[in-house]
């Protein structure tokens, strides 16, 4: 007791805490002061321990009723009475260590004192305080720890389904698949031409212009140096002055050299600007020349589309054609066909009439035939504008759904990120905790073992004193 890791609490503390959390009903109710202090009653402490332990490990009733197995006793029948007993003691050694009281033992229960009763249950409550504590902090962990599930499973969900409608989006139905092959070769076509042909016109047009700016950084360096020099001959010319006294013939040379030095400097600074002003000229070019070629690769594109579209056209034209020339060959033939029969026989006249009018109806038959192949055609056509007009939306789709997909990854990452340092911090605390209870579990193997060894000295010496008897 010298050494505790808990205080022990007064009486009415006591009371009350075990009329609220441990004890229930009538039980709680008949509980008094009387119950621990002066004389502690035996049963209603029996009683609080053996509540604490249901509470604690949710022992059943009937087990507080079994001899133990780990003790060989000859005749059980003599037993039965102290069983209770002798389980609840043997049960509570094994749990009051973890309320940090190692010296439990059968008097306790049997013949208990005031004084060891409060040290005994204060260390019960503590320890019951601090379970409390933890499992509001274990089912706060394990509720932060099934929404985060739940957030992963729905996010999962939902990649999947991105994905779905991304593989719905990206598959071409089988009716528009030749239509995309053709596409797709035309613009992969487009690429080539514009790497092979305009590419290095670019390329070469960008190295000319980076050397004509690297040309004027240097002249202007050079012209920056120039009006230094320029400056520091000025200060030296007036230093001069004022030193030495010269004849008027040469300042007059002087003053006509540095004039002329400095109409050199304004000729090569006018050049200088005006390179400049071509380079820019040049550059504006250049950039207005990319804008005509990307509008001239979509002017090709729009060309090949109408190309596509007129070859179509052209192969239904020239069936057209065909079934024409093979109606007016049938034509032919029926009129060869009605000379001979005008030359041979008369009586056939009334069938030509026939044939005549199975013609005509023909005739009008392939005429509307041709005006619905037409109407089919321009149907064909702006079906084909629409499933563009739709390809583009789908595109676009595509891209939105990419995005958001990363942003669901990347939300999900960080809940996962989040609930696996929740897991490392538990199972470390549980890891710890299983330690702990195996370390006192083995201590209370040992202690077990040397009491049920006491035990049986005792119930040895007992034989012998009764046979002695």
């Amino acid at each position: 007791m010298t050494t505790l890791t808990f205080p022990i609490q007064p009486t009415p503390a006591i009371v009350s805490f075990i009329r609220q959390h441990i004890l229930m009903g009538n039980e709680a109710k008949s509980l008094g002061k009387n119950d621990f202090v002066p004389n502690p009653k035996p049963e209603v402490i029996q009683k609080i321990y053996m509540r604490v332990l249901q509470l604690v490990f949710q022992y059943r009733p009937e087990q507080f009723y079994v001899i133990p197995v780990s003790l060989d006793l000859p005749y059980t029948e003599i037993y039965e009475g102290f069983a209770a007993l002798s389980t609840l003691a043997t049960l509570m050694v094994q749990f009051m260590p973890y309320c940090r009281v190692p010296d439990f033992c059968l008097s306790d229960v049997l013949d208990p004192k005031a004084k060891r009763t409060m040290y005994l249950l204060s260390g019960i409550v503590n320890y019951i305080h601090f379970r409390q504590y933890r499992q509001k902090d274990y089912m706060e962990h394990l509720s932060k720890y099934k929404a985060a599930q739940e957030i992963v499973d729905q996010l999962q969900k939902l990649v999947e389904e991105a994905q779905m409608k991304i593989e719905k989006l990206t598959t071409v139905p089988p009716e528009q698949q030749a239509e995309f092959k053709v596409i797709s070769t035309a613009v992969q076509e487009l690429q080539k031409t514009i790497n092979q042909e305009h590419r290095p016109k670019d390329v070469a047009s960008q190295e000319r212009i980076a050397q004509t700016k690297a040309l004027c950084t240097e002249k202007n360096k050079k012209l920056c140096q120039i009006r230094l020099d320029l400056a520091t001959m000025k200060e030296d010319q007036e230093r001069m002055k004022s030193q030495i006294v010269e004849s008027p013939e040469r300042r007059r040379n002087k003053m006509e050299k540095l004039k002329e030095n400095v109409m050199k400097f304004k000729h090569e600074q006018q050049e200088i600007n005006e390179r400049y002003e071509n380079y820019r000229d040049k550059i504006a070019f250049g950039v207005h020349w990319q804008l005509v070629v990307q509008s001239s690769c979509k002017k090709l594109q729009s060309k090949e589309a109408i190309l596509e579209k007129n070859k179509l056209i052209l192969t239904e034209m020239r069936n057209e054609e065909e079934q024409i020339a093979n109606d007016n060959s049938e034509l032919k033939s029926l009129a060869s066909e009605e000379l001979l029969s005008k030359r041979i026989v008369n009586q056939r006249k009334e069938k030509m009439i026939k044939l005549d009018t199975m013609l005509k109806k023909k005739h009008e038959d392939h005429e509307q035939r041709s005006c619905e192949m037409i109407k089919v055609c321009n149907h064909i056509q702006e079906k084909r504008r629409t499933v563009t007009e739709q390809i583009d939306q789908t595109q676009k789709k595509i891209k939105k759904i990419q995005l958001e997909r990363k942003h669901l990854l990347e939300s999900a990452e960080k809940d996962k990120m989040k609930s696996q340092e929740i897991i490392r911090n538990l199972k470390a605390g549980l890891d710890k905790y299983h330690e702990g209870l195996m370390k006192k579990r083995e201590r209370s193997k040992l202690q077990k073992r040397e009491k049920i060894a006491e035990l049986t000295r005792l119930m040895n010496r007992r034989k012998k004193t009764i046979q002695q008897k």
